[in-house]
C-alpha cells in the first residue's frame, strides 16, 4: 500500500464545533436497539439508529426502514453482507456467481453508487467507485443491519438517493463458535471470544466453486454452450474488533477495527473469458466514537479512517492494475429529545484519495500512476415535533461543500399520522450523489466535466401494524445530471433527466403455532431515462421475497425457508430485444429459494442443514455469469 495513502489513515482528523440547541423539558430516552427473535427480516424492531441519525423507537420515525438481524444470519448462515440483504424487500441483488463473487446492489430502482453503505453509522464507500463490494463484507462481530429505503442526503449527504444501508458491529462481549462445510468445496470456520467491554471475531472462508453450467440462450439468440465454470474460487479472512468502556460521569468511548482479505479468481464472462484473471482485496477500518450523555442530550465525536487496496491482475501476461482507496471522516453530532420537540445536528469532513497504478505488460514501460482525490464539510439539522398525539412532523436540512464538485443543499420533509388502527407517513426531500473518482480522473474514460446527480425523492406509506403488520407504499424519484455510462465509449456524461415510481406491499404474521410468514412485493412500474425515454439499467420491474421460519422457542427444532422472486430488466440503457450483441441481453429473471433446518444438540451447541438455491434453477443474473445451482451446507456452531 502506497505511503501516501498510509499517511492519508493515520493522519490526525479534523475536530470540529457544533451548536448545540438548548435542551427541552426531558422524556424517557428510545430504548437501545434489541434484535428481533425472528429470523426472517421483521417489519418493525424495538429501536433503530439510521432512519434519523439518532437512537429512537421504529414506531417513531417517517422512513421505511427494515432490520436483518443476528438471527436471521446465523439461520440462514448468511456469511456476508451481499447474502444478508437477499431478504429485504425493495433491495436489488444481482452476483456474479457464488460466494466471493462481486454483487450489484441497489433500493426501489436505484444503483450500487446510488446506495449508501454505512459501518456503525459512517460512509465505508470506495471514492474511486462510489461503492462497496457486499459480497466481500463478512457478517461476522456484527449484530444487524437496519435498511432505510428512502431519500437521505439530508443526513448523510452523497449517494443516499435511494436509502442506506448500516451495517452495525456488536458491542456485546460474548463468545462464539462455527463450523461448517459444504458443496463447491465451500467451508466456513469463525469464532468470537469476549471479556469486559472486549469483543474479537475472526472468519476464514474458502471454496473451490468449480461447477457445471447448462447451455442457455438471452433475448436477440444469443446462446451459450454448456460448460464447466472454473477460476471461479474465493477465499476470505476477516477479523472484527470491538472494544467500549464506560469512562463515568456519562462518558463513554467505543473503538472498533476490522481487517478484511478477499481474493477470488474472475473468470469472466461466458462470451469473454478471463480464465487466470485474480483479484485481491485488502480492507481496513477503524473508528473511535466518544459520547457524553446528559439526560435527553448526548453529544458524540466520531473519527474514522480506512484503506481498501484492489489488486487485479488481468492474467494471460496481460498486466496487472493497484487501486488504492482511502477515506478519513470526523463527525461531531449532538442530539437532544423534550416533551414534544426532538433534535439531531451536527457536522462531517471528510476526504477521500485514491492512486490508479497501470504496471503495463512485461513488454511494455509501466504507465505513470494516477492520484486524485475529494473533500467534503458539511452541516446538518433536522427537528421533530410532535403536534398532536396523533401528528408528528419532521424537518432538516444539510448544506455541504464537495470539492471539486461545488456545494449543493438538501431538505427534507416528513410526516406520520395515526388514523386509528393505520398509521400514514410520508416524507419528501432533496439527493443527490457527486461524481466518484473514477468518473472524474480514470484515464480514457472519465469525464471531468461531469456535474452532481440531484434528485427529489418522495414516499408515502399505509400501515396497519394489529393486522399482520400489513403496509403499502408509493415510492418515487426524479431527478436531472443523472450520470451514466455511453455503452459505446463507456465514458461517462450527464443525462437530462430521470423518473421513477413504484408500489410496496409488506406483511409479517403473526406466530401461528410457531410459524410465521413474511411477504413483499416491490413494483417498480417506472425507471425510465426521460431524455432516452428507455428503462434505467439494474432496475427489475419486480421483486418479491417471502420467508416461512418456525423459531427455537424453547423447542429444539426450528427451520424456515426464504424465496426471491426477480424480474428481468436491461443490463444497458439502450436495451431493445431486437439489438445487436452485447446490447441486446437483459439481467434474467430469476427465482431463488433457500432453506434451512436446525436441531438444538445442547444449550450451546447447533447443528444445521443448509441448502441454498433450492429448485436449482440454472439462471444467470448477469450477461454470462450462470449461478451455480443447488447447494448444501453442514454446520455446527453455538447458537
Amino acid at each position: 500500500m502506497s505511503p501516501s495513502v498510509r499517511a492519508g489513515v493515520s493522519a490526525a482528523l479534523l475536530g470540529a464545533a457544533c451548536a448545540l440547541a438548548p435542551a427541552a423539558p426531558a422524556r424517557a430516552a428510545a430504548p437501545s436497539p434489541v434484535p428481533s427473535a425472528s429470523p426472517t427480516p421483521p417489519p418493525s424492531i424495538g429501536a433503530v439508529v439510521t432512519s434519523d441519525r439518532r437512537p429512537e423507537s421504529l414506531a417513531t420515525t417517517t422512513r421505511p426502514t427494515f432490520v436483518v438481524d443476528r438471527a436471521t444470519i446465523d439461520a440462514f448462515g448468511d456469511r456476508t453482507v451481499g447474502d444478508a440483504l437477499g431478504n429485504v424487500p425493495g433491495v436489488d441483488l444481482f452476483s456474479y456467481g457464488p460466494f466471493g463473487a462481486q454483487v450489484n446492489y441497489g433500493i426501489r430502482g436505484t444503483t450500487s453508487e446510488q446506495t449508501l453503505i454505512l459501518q456503525d453509522g459512517i460512509p465505508i464507500i470506495a471514492g474511486t467507485s462510489g461503492s462497496v463490494d457486499v459480497g466481500s463484507l463478512s457478517t461476522i462481530g456484527i449484530s444487524r443491519i437496519e435498511v432505510v429505503e428512502s431519500g437521505a442526503s439530508t443526513l448523510y449527504g452523497t449517494s443516499a438517493t435511494g436509502g442506506v444501508v448500516n451495517v452495525i458491529s456488536d458491542a456485546q462481549p460474548q463468545s462464539y463458535f462455527r463450523l461448517a462445510d459444504g458443496s463447491l468445496g465451500d467451508r466456513d470456520l469463525a469464532a468470537a471470544f469476549g471479556t469486559g467491554g472486549l469483543l474479537v471475531s475472526f472468519e476464514r472462508h474458502v471454496a473451490d466453486n468449480v461447477y457445471d453450467y447448462p447451455a442457455f440462450a438471452y433475448a436477440g439468440g444469443n446462446a451459450t454452450p454448456a460448460g464447466t465454470r472454473t477460476n471461479a474460487d474465493a477465499q476470505q479472512s476477516a477479523v472484527r474488533l470491538s472494544y467500549l468502556a464506560q469512562l463515568g460521569a456519562g462518558w463513554t468511548a467505543r473503538l472498533t477495527a476490522d481487517d478484511t482479505a478477499t481474493n477470488i479468481g474472475v473468470p469472466g464472462s461466458l462470451s469473454f473469458l478471463s480464465p487466470d484473471a485474480r483479484q485481491g482485496l485488502q480492507r481496513e477500518d477503524g473508528q473511535l466514537d466518544i459520547a457524553h450523555t446528559a439526560g435527553p442530550s448526548t453529544l458524540s465525536l466520531s473519527l474514522s479512517g480506512s484503506t481498501q487496496l484492489l489488486d487485479y491482475d488481468y492474467g494471460l501476461g496481460q498486466g496487472a492494475q493497484d487501486t488504492d482507496d482511502a477515506r478519513t471522516q470526523a463527525s461531531l453530532r449532538y442530539t437532544t429529545s423534550g416533551a414534544r420537540t426532538d433534535l439531531v445536528a451536527g457536522l462531517d469532513v471528510a476526504r477521500e484519495s485514491a492512486v490508479l497504478t497501470f504496471p503495463g505488460e512485461p513488454i511494455e514501460a509501466p504507465e505513470p500512476a494516477v492520484g486524485a482525490s475529494a473533500a467534503q464539510a458539511a452541516a446538518y439539522a433536522q427537528v421533530g415535533y410532535d403536534a398532536t398525539g396523533a401528528l408528528r412532523l419532521v424537518a432538516g436540512l444539510r448544506a455541504e461543500h464537495d470539492a471539486p464538485n461545488g456545494s449543493v443543499a438538501a431538505p427534507s420533509f416528513g410526516a406520520k399520522l395515526a388514523l386509528g388502527a393505520a398509521r400514514l407517513s410520508a416524507n419528501v426531500g432533496e439527493a443527490y450523489r457527486v461524481p466518484t473518482l473514477d468518473e472524474l480522473y480514470y484515464p480514457g474514460y472519465a469525464n471531468p466535466s461531469l456535474l452532481p446527480e440531484k434528485l427529489t425523492d418522495y414516499d408515502a406509506t399505509l400501515a396497519f401494524p394489529a393486522l399482520a403488520n400489513l403496509s403499502l407504499g408509493y415510492f418515487g424519484r426524479d431527478g436531472s445530471n443523472l450520470i451514466v455510462d455511453n455503452p459505446t465509449t463507456f465514458v461517462p456524461f450527464n443525462a437530462s433527466r430521470a423518473s421513477v415510481n413504484g408500489l410496496q406491499l409488506n406483511a409479517a404474521t403473526p406466530a401461528f403455532g410457531h410459524l410465521r410468514l413474511t411477504a413483499g412485493v416491490t413494483d417498480v412500474y417506472r425507471a425510465l431515462d426521460t431524455s432516452t425515454g428507455l428503462r434505467l439499467p439494474n432496475t427489475p420491474p419486480i421483486i418479491a421475497t417471502v420467508g416461512l421460519e418456525r423459531p427455537f422457542d424453547g423447542g429444539a427444532l426450528a427451520y424456515g425457508a426464504r424465496v426471491r422472486v426477480v424480474g428481468q430488466t436491461a443490463d444497458v440503457p439502450n436495451y431493445n430485444a431486437t439489438n445487436a450483441a452485447p446490447y441486446a441481453d437483459p439481467f434474467d429473471a430469476y427465482t431463488s429459494a433457500d432453506a434451512y433446518v436446525r436441531y438444538r444438540l445442547a444449550r450451546t451447541a447447533v447443528l444445521t442443514a443448509r441448502v441454498r438455491d433450492l429448485a436449482n434453477a440454472r439462471y444467470a443474473p448477469i450477461f454470462g455469469y450462470p449461478a451455480p445451482g443447488r447447494t448444501f451446507e453442514l454446520e455446527l456452531a453455538t447458537r
